[in-house]
């Protein structure tokens, strides 16, 4: 076997020990008896939602108030729902036990969304250096690619199967040292009141509301440090609140309204920061299925015009919360737009010898990894999505260690990202003075 062959037998495993290591919704994946996955038919699933009749009084045979200390106990005045006990049926007595019912709903889901991506390497001589190159590219790609977009998409479906009129979501709202411990303990208020155990629960937060966490004098005492252990065996330390595990997840994936995009994910002008959710582990059924990887080496990429290693990937996956498990979902959401916590891009200059010269030293984006044309301009670039053509006068491209020469100081400019295709990926939140 090839080490191509060995990079594909095993590609499925590493798609799940960095979403073990690396996703922040990992500890959803605790699957349930009341789901049925069916990829026979295109990536559809199928789950259950059970409502049962509660208890009701038991009568013995021939019971009547007759001789009964308590009046409750007497036979009931209309017994046709009740099963037929001791050998009385039809139309004649009845006791024993009351009739109930069990309805079983099957609601059959698509999986909401389908990504996939061909990478394409090109040539290099000594196999096993492009084994290095594949098998680090595959690496970096679940880690800064697929993970952070499925976190993404799952928190935004969460946060839509919340809402003000069902009681289970705030909006517009600022969270301060003074007030984190109100609003933590109303949501378990609400969640005990409304059946969801205390054991199922989890607490996703934003780094800011963490600080308040660790800061807040009242509220540190309370927060312990203990090893969580998953359903699927994977142990871990967390830091957990009235027995709660805390699960702090970067902003540039938390947040409402995410977009999926033909080059990853990204917030919106109608997306905002969440403060912080919190979700029972019984309530969501996240669902992920590797459905294709294949790498092809140079004997056949050829045969598409292509010298060099190809990797096709797609990946089927989707988040439910079943109608009868909306109780088991809380969310708090912020006043803060998302665009000003995703899709950022941070470039430091330097001057460079006599007079008005600068040079690019550095950049990098939040998301981590985004890949690009870095350009700066003197007029706003637009927002993020924006398809921007590089003209080398009013949108200019900016290579590493490339030198411009102005003809004063204290220029300031637009910078941004642009992908392949002409979009805006990432840009500065203002103007940049170069140095």
């Amino acid at each position: 076997m090839n080490t191509f062959e060995l990079i594909q037998k095993y590609l499925p495993q590493s798609v799940d020990k960095y979403f073990e290591q690396e996703s922040k919704t990992a500890l959803l994946e605790k699957g349930t008896k009341f789901i049925d996955v069916n990829f026979n038919e295109t990536g559809y699933v199928k789950i259950a939602s059970m409502l049962l009749d509660g208890l009701s009084d038991y009568y013995q045979t021939q019971q009547n108030s007759v001789g009964y200390e308590s009046p409750s106990l007497a036979r009931p005045s209309d017994p046709e729902n009740y099963a037929a006990y001791a050998g009385n049926l039809g139309s004649g007595a009845r006791d024993g036990f009351q009739i109930g019912g069990v309805d079983v709903k099957w609601e059959i889901f698509r999986l909401q969304w389908v990504r996939g991506k061909q990478f394409r390497i090109d040539y290099i001589a000594n196999e096993e250096t492009a084994s290095i190159v594949i098998g680090n590219a595959i690496e970096e790609f679940h880690r800064l690619k697929c993970v952070p977009e499925v976190d993404a998409a799952r928190f935004s479906y969460i946060a839509d199967q919340a809402a003000v009129s069902l009681g289970n979501m705030e909006v517009n709202t600022t969270i301060s040292a003074n007030t984190i411990i109100a609003k933590f303990n109303d949501v378990f208020e609400w969640m005990f009141e409304n059946g969801v155990p205390e054991e199922e629960q989890i607490l996703f937060v934003n780094p800011s509301v963490m600080t308040l966490i660790r800061n807040t004098t009242e509220l540190v005492k309370f927060v312990t440090q203990e090893d969580y252990r998953r359903e699927d065996g994977l142990t871990f330390n967390v830091e957990k609140y009235m027995g709660r595990p805390i699960v702090q997840v970067p902003s540039d994936r938390f947040f409402t309204n995410v977009l999926l995009t033909n080059n990853g994910y990204r917030a919106q002008s109608t997306s905002y920061v969440i403060n912080f959710m919190c979700v029972s582990t019984k309530a969501t059924v996240p669902v992920r299925k590797l459905e294709y990887e294949k790498v092809y080496g140079p004997e056949l990429s050829g045969l598409a015009g292509f010298h060099g290693y190809l990797i096709n990937y797609l990946l089927y996956h989707g988040i439910f919360v079943p109608k009868n498990k909306v109780p088991g979902v809380w969310v708090s959401v912020s006043s803060t737009s998302a665009t000003t916590k995703s899709n950022l891009l941070r470039v430091q200059t330097k001057g460079v010898g006599d007079g008005y010269n600068w040079t690019l030293v550095n950049y990098f984006t939040n998301p981590v990894g985004l890949r690009g044309t870095l350009v700066y301009s003197a007029s706003t670039l637009g927002n993020i999505g924006a398809s921007i053509t590089i003209d080398g006068s009013t949108v200019i491209a900016l290579r590493e260690g490339q030198i411009v020469t102005e003809a004063e100081g204290g220029q300031a400019y637009y910078f941004g990202l642009v992908d392949a295709t002409g979009t805006l990926i990432a840009k500065t939140s203002s103007t940049l003075t170069v140095n």
